[in-house]
């Protein structure tokens, strides 16, 4: 990852990349607009704001596993689980890998990636990893003990041993750094008339309401109307929001436009929400309210729920 300076960044124009945080964790996706100088404050109000390097992003495994969800294995993690892998005393942020099968002493998982390139690893090496059941963070050893090449680059590892395991609970929060578009849900559809038509000719409807939305939006971001906001504590019901612009009012609805990064690929999600409170934070400049998610999608469930447990398997202690 390269840091940037605010200088570095565009006001009013597309990002030419994507912004991270100082753990790799997306922030906000390339092509995006910063609308003016205070948003582009408080993407850096807390803490480091990097790009990726000059390199492309690490892509998904394999399509024919992607998806599978088979019997479960070992621990309960089941074929198309996403781990996190460490070596032995190392302090870096775990690499990315996938379950793609197992046997009754052993497991095979992709070779993990870090940052688009591969983990320098050995037959005989042993290896710390985690992965999410769907009722707890697992953390365990396995010893490599086949390198394979053929027909993809995979590994074979030994049974699981040294195993620890953290609960989930069902409404986990996760910290975050997230850039968030706020709108004024009220205002958002003011561009279309009372027949489903927006500005731009485009038919609302059943099958057309997400596109007269986007349109709406995207010229709002490019008018200014719409401000970054940054969602941090985020759950599947709610988060905290800090803005540049002044809160808005209890009980008002607001609509959130944001990315998530779940298994290396980037997501667009699009949220209604109410604000419940405002925040205790001790920060008149960019002021933080609560916001409860209303009714979510399955979509946006599923979205949100991949992401949170990816950042508790990023923060969950390694066996050691």
């Amino acid at each position: 990852m390269i840091p940037l300076t605010p200088q570095d960044l565009p006001v009013g124009q597309p990002l030419p990349w994507s912004l991270l945080d100082g753990q790799g964790n997306l922030m906000l996706g390339s092509g995006s607009i910063i609308p003016d100088a205070r948003d582009l404050a408080l993407m850096f109000r807390h803490g480091t704001v990097c790009r990726p390097d000059d390199m492309p992003e690490p892509g998904n495994e394999p399509d024919a596993l992607a998806g599978s969800r088979l019997s479960a294995g070992p621990l309960g993690l089941q074929v198309g689980t996403l781990l996190h892998v460490k070596t032995p005393g190392d302090q870096s942020r775990a690499a990315a890998s996938r379950l793609i099968g197992f046997i009754e002493q052993g497991l095979f998982v992709t070779w993990p990636t870090l940052g688009g390139r591969e983990l320098a690893v050995h037959a005989g090496e042993n290896l710390l990893l985690r992965g999410f059941s769907g009722h707890a963070i697992h953390s365990f050893t396995s010893t490599v003990t086949a390198v394979c090449r053929s027909p993809f680059r995979y590994l074979v590892l030994s049974a699981p041993a040294q195993t620890e395991q953290m609960p989930v609970r069902r409404a986990a929060r996760v910290p975050t750094r997230l850039a968030a578009y706020l709108i004024d849900a009220d205002g958002a559809g003011a561009d279309a008339d009372e027949g489903g038509h927006d500005s731009n000719g485009e038919i609302g409807g059943d099958g057309a309401s997400q596109t007269v939305t986007d349109l709406t939006v995207d010229r709002r971001v490019g008018e200014g109307l719409a401000r970054l906001g940054l969602l941090s504590d985020l759950s599947t019901g709610g988060a905290l929001v800090q803005t540049s612009s002044p809160a808005p009012a209890v009980g008002q609805k607001v609509q959130l436009r944001f990315q998530l990064r779940t298994g290396a690929l980037d997501a667009e999600v699009m949220i209604d929400a109410t604000v419940r409170s405002a925040s205790g934070q001790d920060d008149e400049e960019f002021p933080a309210f609560g916001v409860a998610f209303d009714a979510l999608g399955e979509r946006e469930l599923t979205l949100l729920q991949c992401f949170i447990y990816e950042q508790l398997l990023a923060t969950t202690c390694m066996p050691v």
